[in-house]
Order: structure tokens, then sequence, then C-alpha cells
């Protein structure tokens, strides 16, 4: 914030090398939308043409039919987004030979696109497409994994002796359901994919029989021949059509990240992206730019890396790795070690925090971390580079390497452990670097704060606080052309908040398309003369169990969102029995459980009350009388205390900006719009959206973000 939207870069071209000239939309492309849009309309039953979905096929099709070309589209609930931007994306690319890339904000959507929508388009439209889901490594089976844990009963630790990489040896019944995985995989009734297991698996289960990128050998592997990831892999690679997730696609777009040698998703060049749930991107680019270390554990592990480094010097027979002698590599990590160990007692000496504090943290105001500490973070920051760098290098060397004696599981081993050992190291040194790193005048700062764990170790944390530099270089600057679309995007405020957070080049096409609901009689906006405010702790949620008592149609749908685990839980404990049991309370039961035990209620004609948190209150379709009424307990408000959040605001007020008006305001109203979107699905809803916050009566803010919140009818006071 603060700062104009990007113009795109010059010395950075957005089309491939191998393309002849960049690309326009042309007469060929648009009747191949055309054409599209026909068939869609005559193949699928009850179709409905929406002026809301049309502008959208055009600004989708301008946006990807041109080299550089970028369109940001709000379209509310009913618009039809994905078959808006299929419609105009999937022509235009199978014309063009480029990929094109899908990416969402969560599992469920990408899930949805890929099991669902995208097929019945292809169906519909009778357009050819190959399609492929694209997920991370460590949501596949390991397959070389669940055999060790099948053999040996549990995995071997990192450094040979040293204790095993997860929390506890697995339980019997754990190894018995990594059995009947391998099975299911190897006689083809399961792709391996462990969102959609066949079986029950828990979170220790899971780390075991999953491998991250660090810790795969890949064709060296030998069960290579056999393995999900590979396979999922090798899909994606061909496809036509790619759906991914936020996290995923941004990984891949980083410079160096790729697999196998080759781009994970497609070159960026080669790319026409649509991001659906586009309001997260931003977040998602913060955290791919953050780093973090827990002090204590790791100088036990720089500790033991001695074991790993004399391992590595015996497999590959040379005197140097990385310029450097066994010793002088065992002397580094035994620096780094002392080093660590050093910092968390100068950490500790200026910094103790109260038994009482449940959720300990301390924060660097403004970013500038103490002059007395930034000796040891720069020496760190240079040896955990140079550590890095040494087991970088010898993780390929012994990847290159024969074994003697045809020993080749020792050293797929060996280069395994390394590898894992190599991405803890560059973790570290990512830290280091952010805490060391100088931030630019006028921009704004990195976060930079300490966390202390249960355990008592200090966790260094470093993190941007705009997504602006990362979104730039990764994609605006990269990627062919890209669609950002969302129900919410806008904030109430216009597009300018969006663009300044996400770094959107000046040239983008931005529109907020009407609802094809008529909201204002579908609907009402209700906010009471609630009598107490969300931040009295002990009297708000007594109040919000007596209103839901008292006003909630209990024989019907409803649902009701709250922005803290605590307080959900303690107005559910606070309803009479004969209320109670018609609730159910997000964290019981697993979600999808949750989800379809209350449409088995509501289409039963039985009351049921969904409680909830910001998860629920996104993406979620209950349509009908599985919702007709939303309560939203207050308004959700990014915790003040977040140390993104408070490091972004003063940087904010101390240039002279209202950080409450252009930080808190715009993240509340997008979140909001979210959760009434909630309630009108179709042309037949109706219901009421309550807002139980006194705060919209009583603070000048309030009635801003009463005017900005979808037309329905208000009911006010």
């Amino acid at each position: 914030m603060g700062q104009c939207p990007a113009s795109r870069s010059q010395d950075a071209p957005r089309v491939s090398d191998s393309a002849p000239a960049p690309r326009q939309l042309d007469d060929s492309l648009k009747d191949a939308v055309r054409q599209t849009y026909a068939q869609l309309q005559a193949n699928t039953p009850g179709f409905k043409v929406r002026r809301a979905q049309s502008q959208m096929i055009g600004a989708v099709s301008r946006a990807l039919g041109n080299s550089g070309g970028v369109a940001v589209v709000e379209a509310p609930t009913g618009v039809g987004k994905s078959l808006g931007y299929l419609t105009a994306g999937v022509p235009i690319a199978l014309a063009s030979k480029k990929t094109l890339v899908i990416s969402t904000g969560t599992v469920a959507l990408q899930g949805q696109l890929f099991e669902r929508d995208i097929p019945n388009f292809l169906k519909a439209t009778g357009l050819e497409a190959s399609v492929a889901l694209a997920k991370g490594r460590t949501r596949y089976l390991c397959t070389r994994n669940a055999a060790e844990v099948q053999g040996e009963g549990g995995q071997e630790g990192l450094f040979g002796d040293e204790p095993a990489l997860f929390d506890r040896p697995l339980a019997p019944v754990e190894i018995d359901v990594a059995t009947r995985l391998t099975e299911a995989w190897m006689a083809g009734s399961w792709d391996g994919d462990l969102d959609n297991a066949p079986e029950a698996i828990t979170p220790n289960l899971r780390a075991t029989i999953t491998t991250p990128a660090s810790g795969c050998a890949g064709r060296r592997c030998a069960y290579a021949a056999n393995c999900p990831v590979l396979r999922a892999r090798t899909k994606v690679r061909e496809a036509q059509i790619v759906v991914t997730n936020h996290a995923l696609l941004l990984s891949a777009l980083n410079l160096g990240d790729l697999d196998a040698g080759q781009p994970l998703l497609a070159p960026p060049g080669d790319m026409l992206l649509v991001l659906d749930e586009g309001h997260h991107i931003g977040n998602v680019a913060i955290g791919q730019g953050a780093a973090s270390l827990a002090l204590d554990a790791m100088g036990k592990r720089s500790n033991r890396l001695q074991v790993l480094i004399n391992a590595a010097y015996r497999a590959v027979d040379k005197d140097t790795i990385s310029n450097q002698h066994p010793n002088e590599a065992i002397e580094l990590a035994a620096r780094v070690s002392k080093l660590l160990k050093a910092f968390r007692d100068q950490v500790a000496m200026g910094w103790q925090p109260s038994d009482e504090t449940l959720e300990p943290q301390w924060r660097a105001p403004e970013g500038r971390l103490p002059e007395a500490w930034m000796p040891a973070v720069h020496e760190l920051a240079e040896d955990t580079r140079a550590l890095y760098n040494w087991f970088h290098a010898a993780t390929s060397l012994v990847a290159k390497g024969k074994d003697k004696d045809g020993a080749d599981a020792g050293r797929e081993k060996l280069q395994r452990n390394l590898g894992m050992a190599s991405e803890q190291v560059q973790a570290m040194h990512e830290l280091w670097s952010v805490w060391k790193r100088e931030d630019a005048e006028g921009a704004p700062p990195m976060a930079r704060w300490i966390t202390q764990d249960r355990d008592g170790d200090f966790i260094l944390h470093g993190s941007p606080i705009s997504a602006a530099q990362v979104l730039r270089k990764l994609m605006w600057d990269s990627v062919d052309s890209v669609v950002m679309t969302s129900a919410t995007l806008t904030g109430g405020g216009g597009f300018q908040h969006l663009a300044i957070d996400n770094g959107i080049p000046e040239d983008a096409e931005m529109i907020a398309l009407d609802s094809p609901f008529d909201l204002a009689n579908q609907a009402q906006l209700i906010v009471p003369k609630f009598p107490v405010a969300p931040d009295d702790r002990q009297r708000h949620p007594i109040e919000v169990a007596n209103y839901l008592e008292k006003e909630l149609d209990w024989d019907k749908g409803s649902m009701v969102l709250f922005t803290s685990r605590w307080k959900m839980e303690k107005v559910a404990s606070l309803l009479p029995s004969r209320r109670r049991e018609r609730v159910l309370v997000q964290g019981e039961t697993a979600k999808q459980k949750m989800i379809d035990e209350h449409l088995r209620r509501t289409a039963a004609g039985e009351g049921s009350v969904l409680f909830g948190l910001n998860s629920f209150g996104e993406g979620l379709d209950l349509p009908g009388e599985a919702c007709t009424t939303v309560v939203i307990t207050q308004v959700p408000f990014a915790v003040p205390t977040d140390p993104q959040t408070a490091t972004l605001g003063e940087w904010m007020e101390r240039r002279g900006h209202n950080a409450f008006n252009l930080i808190a305001i715009p993240h509340a109203l997008r979140t909001l719009t979210q959760f009434a979107g909630r309630l009108i699905r179709t042309n037949d809803d109706h219901g009421r959206v309550i807002i139980l916050d006194s705060r919209l009566l009583t603070r000048r803010y309030g009635q801003r973000i009463i005017d900005a919140l979808p037309p329905f009818k208000r009911v006010i006071g």
C-alpha cells in the first residue's frame, strides 16, 4: 500500500522465446469463443443467458487472447465464473497452443473444477482437451517410504543412528493402513492422491509415507516406475488444461523451481493463467516470501550434520566438496550450531516472555531489529549460505555417482538424506537472509518477529508485508496473460487497494459485474441493536447464544459464522440442550461429513445449524432450505497483533495514511461479502443475513461497511 500499481516491466517480455510475435485477439479467436458459447447454450439443460456472464467472457477473451493481457473480474455468486473463463480460455488456449492453467485458493474448488465443471464443459461444447490436476508432492503416496514402513515397521533416522524424523514410531494399525494403501495403488483402484485416500490417514502416517522434493531421488529411485508423483507430473506436463492451487503455482513460477529439469506446470511464456478465488493470491504470495526457524531444534540438527558430511565424502571419494575439505565442512556445521545457541542466549537476555502469556510474541518495530543483534545475524547469514552450498553440491555429486558393488539402495538413501538436510539448511539460510536484508527506502519493510512454542524454543520469523513485489517478479512480468476473478475483490472501495496490494499492472482491465439475482427482494441484511460489543469477551457469547435461541428459525437450515474457535465453542455450550442437538460445530467431525449431515437433515425437513469459522464462510454451496439464515457474530477485522498487519500499519501511519481505513476495513468487507454470499445461491433462494456487531451502529466506519455490502433490503437498528 502507499504505492502505485506497477506497469509491466519493459525488459521482461511476457511471451515465450519461441513465439514469433505477440498474440492478438483476432477474428478467428473471437469466432472460436462465440462458437463455444453457442454449443454450451445448446447442450446444457436449463442454461440461462446471463448478461454478467457474457461480459465476463468478453473481458477474459480480451485478456487471454492478447499477449500481456490482464483482466480483473469481480463476479458475484450466480454469474457462473467457471463457465465464463472456460468459454473464453479453452478455445483460445487450444488455438494458440498454450497451456490454460487454472489456479484456485481452496482444495474444494480445485476438485470441483477437475471432477465436474471442466468435464461437463468439454462434453457440452464438444471441445477435446487433456486435463490434469497439479498438486504438491506431499499430497501423494511415496511408494518407497510406504515399502520401508512395511518392511522395517518404522522410518530410519535422518542421520543414521539418530532418532526418527517423525514425532513417534508408527503404530501397528498405521503400518496396516500403509500396506492397504500400497495395495490399492498397485491394484489400480486408487490414484495415490492422499486427498482421496480410501483409508483414514493420521498426520504422523502422512508425514511418513510422503516425501518432499528435497528427499526425492526422482528417476534414480528404485520405485520410480510405480511412483504416483512422477505419474501425476507426467500428466501435468502433457495436459492442455491444468488445474492447480495458488501455492503450487507460485512455487512453480519461482526462479529455478524445476521438476526433473522441466517447468512443473508450463513455461510462464506459454501459460494462459486464470486465478479463481483471486482474492487469496496476495496472502499466498506473502507466504512464499516468508521464512521461519526454530532456534533450539535447528541448533541440535546442525550439530549432528557431521555424520552426514562424513558419509558424503566417503560416497563421492573426493578430497573436497564445494571447495571444502571434510574437516572444514564439519567445522562449518559445528560453528553454525554454536552461533545458533549463542544467538538464542542473546535473545533470551533481551526478551523474557511472561509465563501467563498464551502465545508469546516479540515483534521488531517497523521490522527493524536491535543493532546489537546484527553482527550475529550477518555471520549466520554467511555461514548458513556456505553450508547450504556444500549440501547442494554434495547432493548433486552423490546423485551423479555410481555405487560400488551395486549398492544402489545405500546411495539413494544417502542422496535422500542429503536432500532433506539441504532443504533444512536452505530454510535456515532464508531466515537469516531476510533478517540481514536492508529494506529498500520508500518500500514496505519486511516483518520480523519471534514467538515461543510450548517447549520454550524460540521461533524466528520473517515475512513480506506486501504481495506486490513478489507477484510482479513471479507473475505479472513473466506469465503470458492473466485473469484474476472472485466474488470479492473490491472490498467496497473500487479496485485501487487490490491493485496496490497485488502490484497489478496499470493497463489491466478491471470490471465489477452485477449480481444476476434480485437481491433486494430475495434477502434482508439485519443489523440489530445488539446489547454488547464483540470485544466484551464474557458477555458477547452469552448474548449471541440468547439471540440465536430466540430469533433463529430452528426448523430450517442456518449457518452461524465466528472469527474465533473459542467463541464458537462457548456459544455452542451456552445453548439449551434442545437447541444444541441441532447444531453441528466445526471441528467435532470432518468438514464434509458435517455438511453431508446438514444437507441430509434439511432435505428431510429437519432443522440444522452449522457453526463454522472462516473456512465455512467461503466456497460452501447450500442452496434452498439448506441455508435460509446466515448469522455473522462480528465483523471479521484482521487481528491487529498479527505481525505482518502491525508492521504494515506502522509503516503506513508513518507515511501519513490511516492504516485502519486502508487495511482493516477493505479486508473486513471482502470477508463479510464472502460470508454474505453463502445465502443466495439460486434465483429461488430467500433469506436473511444478520450481523451481531453493535459497532456497525456506533462507530464512524459502520455505515461505510453497511453501504458496501450486497444490496439486500436493509433492516438496521
